[in-house]
């Protein structure tokens, strides 16, 4: 589509037809569009500076502390590594929010 904005990309397809969607899906998100964009909602309980725990991986169950939320739903955990502390990237599912008392 040259000059205009770009509707899709592709459709999800179900074998050789496209997917149905449910009638609820299709309303929820037209009840975030906002001139003519969908709002995305907003990351819940995540905030740069917050404690968080490692929830997969090799570095399962290590307390850090939250740096950075990056697109693409990664994050940047500050973790006490090799002597010193070390920025490293996880996915936004690996992490979980912690108490303030831990």
């Amino acid at each position: 589509m040259r000059g205009g904005p770009r509707a899709y990309g592709r459709l999800v397809m179900d074998g050789p037809v496209p997917a149905r969607v449910p009638d609820a899906v299709i309303s929820e998100i037209r009840s975030r569009e906002r001139g003519g964009f969908v709002e995305l909602s907003k990351p819940r309980g995540l905030v740069p500076g917050m404690k968080v725990r490692v929830t997969s991986g090799p570095l399962r169950d290590r307390i850090g502390l939250l740096a950075l939320l990056t697109p693409h739903d990664r994050v940047l955990v500050l973790l006490q590594l090799l002597g010193g502390e070390q920025r490293v990237g996880l996915a936004r599912s690996a992490i979980e929010a912690v108490s303030s008392d831990l």
